[in-house]
């Protein structure tokens, strides 16, 4: 698997923008709430792990969240032979955050939550392009403050959960 985050993994239909000011307002524990839940995402984020691998992605990359045309957050993540793109989208009826990602190898990952707050799981699946195989996913996120989150990767195998990466991503 070719594969670094679903925030690209949190990668979901933000409708409404929210300004500067209420951005930098926003806590810890409104993160995930409603449309604009996830806008404290949009800027620029330098993201490390501590596992780099060919199955985590390189050990250092770019993220970067926008808001799109129609209105989604637009995530966009790259390095050295990664390179990886995705939504953050909300369904105001389910009160769930989407988070579809496709990989320049075409490979791709949907996972979703509808837990809000400093500390989220998002579930879902990965398929590998190159193996043609589909693994169950799941990416626990922690923010830090504001301009600091973590996310901890992991797939499914035989014996439960396993990690496949462990991401640190700073505004």
């Amino acid at each position: 698997m070719k594969r670094f985050f679903c925030l690209v993994t949190l990668a979901a239909l933000a409708v409404l923008a929210n300004t500067g000011l209420a951005q930098s307002k926003m806590s810890a524990s409104m993160v995930g709430v409603g449309p604009n839940g996830y806008d404290w995402l949009i800027g620029t984020w330098t993201c490390t792990t501590n596992m780099p691998s060919a199955m985590g992605g390189p050990s250092v990359t770019t993220l970067t969240a926008s808001r799109s045309a129609g209105g989604a957050i637009f995530l966009r993540s790259i390095g050295k032979g990664f390179d990886e793109s995705g939504y953050l989208a909300y369904a105001p009826k389910t009160k769930t955050w989407w988070n579809p990602d496709a990989f320049a190898d075409g490979s791709f990952e949907s996972e979703s939550t509808t837990q809000t707050g400093k500390k989220t799981v998002w579930t879902g699946s990965f398929f590998d392009a190159s193996s043609g195989k589909l693994t169950h996913t799941r990416d626990t996120y922690v923010v830090v403050r504001m301009k600091t989150f973590t996310d901890l990767g992991e797939h499914r195998s035989a014996g439960g959960w396993t990690a496949t990466y462990n991401i640190t991503c700073k505004k």
